[in-house]
């Protein structure tokens, strides 16, 4: 079992991090990460790249998970759940084929009617990117092989000449070259998520099946090279390492891995750690699931705290923060084809069907101004932070926040059974 004094859990990071360490240690956290992005908002100013700078910024100070700083300026916000603006961070899904077949991914147990495979089309992109009258930060993400879509690095850069958006993108870094990187991807994204579940090419590539571990490495070190052959902060790099019980043993020796290819600033900025990452769980892959990381591994993570910094993510659900803690929701999710949702953290539950039947609109046939505007949303956000309200039934089963004792008190809300 993980040491309480040893952890930090990133879905509410400001809060843990105040109630293990103290005010004192948040003030300094912060100091420390704000100044780790000096280099990438000079490099942004002195290539007169203002509004990417404005959006890089904005993305530090007011996006919930991942790239931000966890100043908790969104917590303002949750309070008035009537009153929150058309958002402007978004994520989406831009394909649903793959040639991986990576044995904790839903995508190979998906039935005939979970998701028609296929990729998202520029014009279809294009069409759903128009309906937002801002987007400062963007996830471009999914459960496919995203360069696999041909389409894919024209995505990022419609979406970078619209907005100059601050881009980040999730990947395995396999179906790639870093020619084609290098050209068509870095000029226009601030950050890349590389999942990688295992240290050794033996363990990884049982776990990635399909994935090439020697190919991925290359690709790690071909970009630091880039980064520095280029004087650039850009891409910000991060890791997110799924631990189950078939890798558990090499959470150690992966950061010894990262730390051998480059130094926490070579990766990146503020936002770039190692993020150890619980098992989103299904029936199909129940038997992988570990609910508690070994305390020796932990002992072990720990003395390597002077490398890349690491954090654990859902890892053992008793630490998960309560829903009335949300604030994902803040960050809507869109899923193929155009399916709106509140956020990533109800994917990988291999019950797409289910997705479709509770999202809130389909950004192909509507607006997302009218979506988000729509009674079943409004309800939605006034219920998901209110401790004396059921629990939305898209939230049911969340890997993020505890909802087992909200459902005890007050239920579930089904939107289709108050039709």
């Amino acid at each position: 079992m993980i040491n309480k004094n040893n952890i930090i859990n990133d879905v509410v990071l400001l809060d843990l991090n105040r109630m293990l360490f103290g005010d004192k240690f948040i003030k300094a956290l912060h100091i420390k990460r704000t100044f780790r992005d000096f280099s990438s908002y000079l490099y942004l100013l002195k290539h007169f790249q203002l509004k990417s700078l404005y959006n890089f910024i904005f993305t530090k100070l007011y996006v919930p998970t991942g790239e931000g700083f966890h100043l908790g300026l969104h917590r303002k916000l949750i309070k008035y759940p009537d009153k929150i603006p058309i958002p402007r961070n978004i994520e989406m899904e831009t394909t649903t084929v793959c040639n991986k077949k990576c044995i904790i991914c839903e995508y190979i147990y998906w039935s005939k009617d979970a998701q028609v495979k296929r990729h998202l089309k520029l014009d279809e992109f294009k069409h759903i990117i128009n309906q937002f009258p801002v987007i400062r930060w963007a996830n471009l993400t999914g459960e496919g092989s995203s360069f696999l879509n041909k389409d894919y690095p024209l995505m990022v850069k419609y979406l970078w000449e619209k907005h100059k958006s601050s881009i980040w993108l999730v990947d395995h870094l396999d179906d790639i070259s870093i020619e084609k990187l290098q050209k068509e991807v870095f000029p226009y994204i601030h950050g890349i998520y590389i999942s990688m579940d295992a240290a050794t090419k033996e363990t990884y590539e049982s776990i990635k099946i399909g994935c090439n571990y020697d190919n991925v490495i290359n690709n790690l070190k071909s970009i630091i090279q880039y980064k520095k052959r280029n004087n650039t902060p850009f891409p910000h790099l991060s890791f997110r390492y799924i631990i189950i019980n078939k890798n558990v043993h090499e959470l150690p020796l992966f950061l010894d891995l990262i730390n051998s290819i480059a130094s926490q600033t070579e990766w990146g900025g503020s936002s770039t750690m190692v993020e150890f990452t619980g098992l989103l769980n299904f029936k199909e892959i129940n038997k992988y699931y570990i609910e508690k990381i070994p305390q020796s591994i932990v002992d072990e993570l720990m003395k390597r705290r002077d490398g890349i910094e690491f954090q654990f993510s859902h890892a053992e659900e008793p630490s998960n923060p309560p829903i009335e803690q949300c604030i994902a929701w803040l960050e809507p999710y869109i899923m193929m084809p155009g399916y709106v949702l509140p956020c990533c953290a109800v994917m990988m539950s291999n019950n797409r069907p289910h997705l479709r039947k509770y999202s809130f609109g389909n950004v192909l046939n509507d607006n997302f101004i009218n979506i988000w505007e729509n009674e079943y949303y409004l309800k939605f956000r006034s219920m998901v932070n209110d401790p004396d309200k059921p629990v939305p039934t898209l939230c049911v089963g969340c890997r993020a926040f505890r909802t087992k004792h909200r459902i005890a008190k007050n239920g579930i809300w089904d939107v289709h059974k108050d039709k």
